[in-house]
Protein backbone atom coordinates (compact mmCIF):
# COMPACT_ATOMS: atom_id res chain seq x y z
CA UNK A 1 0.00 0.00 0.00
CA UNK A 2 1.20 3.50 -0.80
CA UNK A 3 1.56 5.91 2.14
CA UNK A 4 -1.76 7.79 2.46
CA UNK A 5 -0.09 10.96 3.77
CA UNK A 6 -0.59 13.66 1.15
CA UNK A 7 1.27 16.52 2.84
CA UNK A 8 2.82 17.76 6.08
CA UNK A 9 2.22 21.24 7.45
CA UNK A 10 3.60 23.41 10.26
CA UNK A 11 1.94 26.67 11.29
CA UNK A 12 3.28 29.11 13.89
CA UNK A 13 1.08 31.88 15.32
CA UNK A 14 2.84 35.05 16.50
CA UNK A 15 1.74 38.55 17.57
CA UNK A 16 3.53 41.86 18.00
CA UNK A 17 3.60 42.96 21.62
CA UNK A 18 2.87 46.64 20.98
CA UNK A 19 -0.39 46.10 19.05
CA UNK A 20 -3.86 44.70 19.92
CA UNK A 21 -4.91 41.43 18.27
CA UNK A 22 -6.11 41.74 14.64
CA UNK A 23 -9.83 41.89 15.51
CA UNK A 24 -9.16 45.12 17.45
CA UNK A 25 -6.74 46.74 14.98
CA UNK A 26 -7.57 49.94 13.19
CA UNK A 27 -6.56 50.47 9.59
CA UNK A 28 -3.41 52.45 10.37
CA UNK A 29 -2.16 49.82 12.83
CA UNK A 30 -2.75 47.01 10.35
CA UNK A 31 -0.70 48.86 7.72
CA UNK A 32 2.09 49.47 10.25
CA UNK A 33 2.27 45.77 11.09
CA UNK A 34 2.45 44.84 7.41
CA UNK A 35 5.33 47.27 6.89
CA UNK A 36 7.16 45.97 9.96
CA UNK A 37 6.88 42.39 8.72
CA UNK A 38 7.99 43.44 5.24
CA UNK A 39 11.10 45.07 6.74
CA UNK A 40 11.79 42.01 8.89
CA UNK A 41 11.55 39.77 5.81
CA UNK A 42 14.23 41.82 4.00
CA UNK A 43 17.02 39.17 4.20
CA UNK A 44 14.87 36.63 2.32
CA UNK A 45 12.37 38.87 0.54
CA UNK A 46 13.83 38.04 -2.90
CA UNK A 47 12.46 34.50 -2.45
CA UNK A 48 8.90 35.68 -1.79
CA UNK A 49 6.07 37.35 -3.64
CA UNK A 50 4.04 39.91 -1.69
CA UNK A 51 0.26 40.09 -2.18
CA UNK A 52 -2.34 42.39 -0.62
CA UNK A 53 -5.68 40.60 -0.15
CA UNK A 54 -7.64 43.81 -0.63
CA UNK A 55 -6.20 44.21 -4.14
CA UNK A 56 -6.55 40.55 -5.08
CA UNK A 57 -9.41 39.35 -7.31
CA UNK A 58 -11.89 36.82 -5.95
CA UNK A 59 -10.84 34.02 -8.31
CA UNK A 60 -7.22 34.20 -7.18
CA UNK A 61 -8.24 34.23 -3.52
CA UNK A 62 -10.48 31.19 -4.01
CA UNK A 63 -7.65 29.40 -5.80
CA UNK A 64 -5.30 30.16 -2.88
CA UNK A 65 -7.84 28.68 -0.46
CA UNK A 66 -8.21 25.54 -2.59
CA UNK A 67 -4.44 25.15 -2.72
CA UNK A 68 -4.29 25.44 1.11
CA UNK A 69 -2.17 28.58 0.95
CA UNK A 70 -4.64 30.79 2.81
CA UNK A 71 -7.68 30.09 4.97
CA UNK A 72 -11.23 30.99 3.90
CA UNK A 73 -11.14 33.62 6.69
CA UNK A 74 -8.01 35.26 5.28
CA UNK A 75 -9.66 35.56 1.86
CA UNK A 76 -12.40 37.72 3.41
CA UNK A 77 -10.16 40.07 5.40
CA UNK A 78 -9.41 43.54 4.06
CA UNK A 79 -6.13 44.14 5.91
CA UNK A 80 -4.63 40.69 5.36
CA UNK A 81 -1.50 40.24 3.23
CA UNK A 82 0.68 37.36 2.13
CA UNK A 83 4.35 36.61 1.50
CA UNK A 84 4.48 33.44 -0.62
CA UNK A 85 7.71 31.62 -1.43
CA UNK A 86 8.48 30.93 -5.08
CA UNK A 87 8.71 27.18 -4.39
CA UNK A 88 5.36 27.22 -2.56
CA UNK A 89 6.81 25.54 0.52
CA UNK A 90 6.57 28.49 2.89
CA UNK A 91 4.52 31.60 3.48
CA UNK A 92 3.98 34.37 6.00
CA UNK A 93 0.39 35.54 6.43
CA UNK A 94 -0.11 38.95 8.06
CA UNK A 95 -3.19 40.19 9.98
CA UNK A 96 -5.34 37.09 9.70
CA UNK A 97 -6.39 35.71 13.12
CA UNK A 98 -2.93 36.66 14.46
CA UNK A 99 -0.51 39.37 13.36
CA UNK A 100 1.88 36.82 11.86
CA UNK A 101 1.29 33.26 10.79
CA UNK A 102 4.23 31.31 9.43
CA UNK A 103 3.24 28.24 7.43
CA UNK A 104 5.33 25.60 5.71
CA UNK A 105 3.94 22.75 3.62
CA UNK A 106 5.87 19.78 2.24
CA UNK A 107 4.53 16.86 0.23
CA UNK A 108 4.35 13.42 1.84
CA UNK A 109 5.53 12.52 5.32
CA UNK A 110 7.93 15.44 5.83
CA UNK A 111 6.88 17.01 9.11
CA UNK A 112 10.45 17.44 10.39
CA UNK A 113 11.52 19.25 7.21
CA UNK A 114 8.46 21.50 7.42
CA UNK A 115 9.24 22.27 11.08
CA UNK A 116 12.89 23.02 10.34
CA UNK A 117 11.97 25.59 7.68
CA UNK A 118 9.24 27.16 9.83
CA UNK A 119 11.67 27.41 12.74
CA UNK A 120 14.23 29.23 10.59
CA UNK A 121 11.62 31.74 9.44
CA UNK A 122 10.47 32.18 13.04
CA UNK A 123 14.03 32.88 14.20
CA UNK A 124 14.51 35.41 11.40
CA UNK A 125 11.36 37.35 12.32
CA UNK A 126 11.90 37.00 16.07
CA UNK A 127 15.23 38.82 15.76
CA UNK A 128 13.53 41.80 14.12
CA UNK A 129 10.03 41.89 15.64
CA UNK A 130 8.89 42.20 19.25
CA UNK A 131 6.72 39.09 19.63
CA UNK A 132 4.26 38.90 22.55
CA UNK A 133 5.69 36.23 24.84
CA UNK A 134 5.01 35.30 28.47
CA UNK A 135 8.35 34.01 29.73
CA UNK A 136 7.17 32.53 33.02
CA UNK A 137 3.68 31.20 32.34
CA UNK A 138 1.98 31.17 28.94
CA UNK A 139 4.57 31.25 26.16
CA UNK A 140 3.48 32.93 22.90
CA UNK A 141 0.27 34.95 23.30
CA UNK A 142 -2.29 34.39 20.55
CA UNK A 143 -5.74 35.63 19.56
CA UNK A 144 -7.22 32.14 20.08
CA UNK A 145 -6.49 30.56 23.46
CA UNK A 146 -6.03 27.11 21.92
CA UNK A 147 -2.91 28.40 20.14
CA UNK A 148 -1.35 30.00 23.23
CA UNK A 149 1.88 28.33 24.31
CA UNK A 150 4.11 27.24 21.48
CA UNK A 151 1.69 28.72 18.92
CA UNK A 152 2.38 25.58 16.89
CA UNK A 153 -0.12 23.65 14.80
CA UNK A 154 1.37 20.61 13.13
CA UNK A 155 -0.82 18.69 10.72
CA UNK A 156 -0.97 15.94 8.14
CA UNK A 157 -3.31 15.77 5.16
CA UNK A 158 -4.24 12.08 4.89
CA UNK A 159 -6.35 10.02 2.49
CA UNK A 160 -8.49 7.60 4.53
CA UNK A 161 -11.03 6.04 2.14
CA UNK A 162 -11.48 2.68 3.87
CA UNK A 163 -11.83 4.14 7.34
CA UNK A 164 -14.47 6.46 5.86
CA UNK A 165 -16.30 3.68 3.98
CA UNK A 166 -16.39 1.50 7.12
CA UNK A 167 -17.71 4.49 9.13
CA UNK A 168 -14.82 4.52 11.62
CA UNK A 169 -13.92 8.22 11.31
CA UNK A 170 -16.26 9.37 14.08
CA UNK A 171 -14.81 6.85 16.52
CA UNK A 172 -11.29 7.93 15.52
CA UNK A 173 -12.18 11.58 16.10
CA UNK A 174 -13.28 10.75 19.64
CA UNK A 175 -10.21 8.59 20.24
CA UNK A 176 -7.59 11.11 19.09
CA UNK A 177 -9.38 13.87 20.98
CA UNK A 178 -8.36 12.18 24.22
CA UNK A 179 -4.74 12.77 23.22
CA UNK A 180 -5.14 16.44 22.32
CA UNK A 181 -5.47 15.82 18.57
CA UNK A 182 -8.26 16.60 16.12
CA UNK A 183 -9.44 15.22 12.76
CA UNK A 184 -11.04 17.80 10.45
CA UNK A 185 -12.18 18.13 6.86
CA UNK A 186 -10.06 19.07 3.86
CA UNK A 187 -9.96 22.82 4.60
CA UNK A 188 -9.51 22.54 8.37
CA UNK A 189 -11.82 23.81 11.09
CA UNK A 190 -15.51 23.75 10.18
CA UNK A 191 -14.96 22.18 6.76
CA UNK A 192 -16.42 18.95 5.40
CA UNK A 193 -14.30 16.02 4.19
CA UNK A 194 -14.08 15.75 0.41
CA UNK A 195 -12.51 12.87 -1.45
CA UNK A 196 -11.86 11.05 1.88
CA UNK A 197 -9.21 13.68 2.68
CA UNK A 198 -8.72 14.65 6.32
CA UNK A 199 -6.47 17.00 8.26
CA UNK A 200 -5.10 15.55 11.49
CA UNK A 201 -3.46 18.06 13.82
CA UNK A 202 -2.64 18.87 17.42
CA UNK A 203 -5.26 20.81 19.35
CA UNK A 204 -3.18 21.69 22.42
CA UNK A 205 -0.11 23.92 22.27
CA UNK A 206 0.23 24.86 25.95
CA UNK A 207 2.29 22.68 28.28
CA UNK A 208 4.16 20.79 25.55
CA UNK A 209 7.31 21.58 23.63
CA UNK A 210 7.23 21.84 19.83
CA UNK A 211 9.20 18.61 19.58
CA UNK A 212 6.74 16.78 21.85
CA UNK A 213 3.76 17.98 19.81
CA UNK A 214 5.32 16.73 16.57
CA UNK A 215 6.31 13.38 18.12
CA UNK A 216 2.81 12.81 19.53
CA UNK A 217 1.15 13.72 16.23
CA UNK A 218 3.39 11.34 14.28
CA UNK A 219 2.56 8.50 16.70
CA UNK A 220 -1.19 9.08 16.37
CA UNK A 221 -1.08 9.32 12.57
CA UNK A 222 1.05 6.19 12.28
CA UNK A 223 -1.60 4.26 14.23
CA UNK A 224 -4.35 5.61 11.97
CA UNK A 225 -2.37 4.69 8.86
CA UNK A 226 -1.92 1.18 10.21
CA UNK A 227 -5.70 0.82 10.54
CA UNK A 228 -6.19 2.11 6.99
CA UNK A 229 -3.51 -0.28 5.69
CA UNK A 230 -5.17 -3.28 7.33
CA UNK A 231 -8.47 -2.44 5.66
CA UNK A 232 -6.93 -1.79 2.23
CA UNK A 233 -4.96 -5.03 2.31
CA UNK A 234 -8.23 -6.95 2.49
CA UNK A 235 -9.81 -5.53 -0.66
CA UNK A 236 -7.30 -6.25 -3.44
CA UNK A 237 -9.06 -9.47 -4.48
CA UNK A 238 -12.54 -8.18 -3.65
CA UNK A 239 -14.59 -7.91 -6.85
CA UNK A 240 -17.07 -5.49 -5.30
CA UNK A 241 -14.30 -2.97 -4.58
CA UNK A 242 -12.68 -3.60 -7.97
CA UNK A 243 -16.03 -2.86 -9.61
CA UNK A 244 -16.39 0.34 -7.53
CA UNK A 245 -12.91 1.53 -8.50
CA UNK A 246 -13.22 0.81 -12.23
CA UNK A 247 -16.71 2.30 -12.44
CA UNK A 248 -15.27 5.51 -11.00
CA UNK A 249 -12.39 5.38 -13.46
CA UNK A 250 -14.82 4.96 -16.35
CA UNK A 251 -16.97 7.89 -15.22
CA UNK A 252 -14.13 10.40 -14.91
CA UNK A 253 -12.61 9.26 -18.21
CA UNK A 254 -15.76 9.76 -20.25
CA UNK A 255 -18.17 12.08 -18.40
CA UNK A 256 -19.27 15.26 -20.17
CA UNK A 257 -20.19 17.23 -17.05
CA UNK A 258 -19.58 16.55 -13.38
CA UNK A 259 -19.87 18.41 -10.08
CA UNK A 260 -16.93 18.92 -7.77
CA UNK A 261 -18.44 16.72 -5.06
CA UNK A 262 -19.11 13.80 -7.41
CA UNK A 263 -15.69 14.12 -9.02
CA UNK A 264 -13.98 14.05 -5.62
CA UNK A 265 -15.84 10.86 -4.71
CA UNK A 266 -14.74 9.10 -7.91
CA UNK A 267 -11.17 10.37 -7.69
CA UNK A 268 -10.96 9.10 -4.12
CA UNK A 269 -12.07 5.65 -5.33
CA UNK A 270 -9.41 5.72 -8.06
CA UNK A 271 -6.75 6.74 -5.55
CA UNK A 272 -7.89 3.86 -3.34
CA UNK A 273 -7.58 1.53 -6.33
CA UNK A 274 -3.99 2.63 -6.99
CA UNK A 275 -3.02 2.51 -3.32
CA UNK A 276 -4.50 -0.94 -2.66
CA UNK A 277 -3.12 -2.46 -5.86
CA UNK A 278 -6.49 -2.95 -7.60
CA UNK A 279 -5.18 -0.66 -10.36
CA UNK A 280 -1.60 -1.27 -11.45
CA UNK A 281 0.75 0.78 -13.60
CA UNK A 282 -1.08 4.07 -13.10
CA UNK A 283 0.68 7.17 -11.80
CA UNK A 284 -0.74 8.43 -8.51
CA UNK A 285 -1.14 12.14 -9.24
CA UNK A 286 -4.75 12.05 -8.09
CA UNK A 287 -4.40 14.58 -5.30
CA UNK A 288 -3.06 17.21 -7.72
CA UNK A 289 -6.06 16.55 -9.95
CA UNK A 290 -8.37 16.90 -6.94
CA UNK A 291 -6.98 20.36 -6.30
CA UNK A 292 -7.08 21.38 -9.96
CA UNK A 293 -10.79 20.57 -10.39
CA UNK A 294 -11.98 22.87 -7.58
CA UNK A 295 -14.09 25.86 -8.62
CA UNK A 296 -11.47 28.57 -8.09
CA UNK A 297 -8.79 26.74 -10.04
CA UNK A 298 -11.20 26.06 -12.92
CA UNK A 299 -12.16 29.75 -13.04
CA UNK A 300 -8.49 30.74 -12.87
CA UNK A 301 -7.68 28.58 -15.90
CA UNK A 302 -10.73 29.96 -17.70
CA UNK A 303 -9.61 33.51 -16.89
CA UNK A 304 -12.98 34.57 -15.51
CA UNK A 305 -15.69 33.76 -12.96
CA UNK A 306 -17.99 31.23 -14.62
CA UNK A 307 -21.24 29.65 -13.42
CA UNK A 308 -21.53 26.13 -12.00
CA UNK A 309 -22.91 24.57 -15.21
CA UNK A 310 -19.91 25.75 -17.24
CA UNK A 311 -17.55 24.67 -14.45
CA UNK A 312 -19.07 21.18 -14.50
CA UNK A 313 -18.40 20.92 -18.25
CA UNK A 314 -14.84 22.24 -17.98
CA UNK A 315 -14.19 19.95 -15.01
CA UNK A 316 -15.29 16.94 -17.01
CA UNK A 317 -13.08 17.91 -19.95
CA UNK A 318 -10.10 18.33 -17.63
CA UNK A 319 -10.70 14.91 -16.07
CA UNK A 320 -11.12 13.28 -19.48
CA UNK A 321 -7.74 14.65 -20.53
CA UNK A 322 -5.88 13.77 -17.31
CA UNK A 323 -7.28 10.26 -16.85
CA UNK A 324 -6.95 9.07 -20.46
Amino acid sequence: MKNPIISSRIRLARNLKEYPFPKSLNRAQAVQITEKVKTAMAPVIQNYTFADMEKMDEVTKLSLVENHIISPEAAKKRDCSLFLAADGKSEVLVNEEDHVRIQTVFSGDSLEEAYDLANKLDDLLDERLNFAFSEKKYGYLTACLTNTGTGLRASYMVHLPMLEKTKQIKALQNEVGRFGMVIRGIYGEGSEPLGSLYQISNQITLGKSEEEIIKDLKNIVNQIIKKEEELQNKIKENNDFADLVYRSLGIVKYCKKISSQEAMKHLSNIKLGISSGIISGMEDNIYNIMVDIQSGNICKRAGDIIDSKKRDVLRAGYLNEKLN
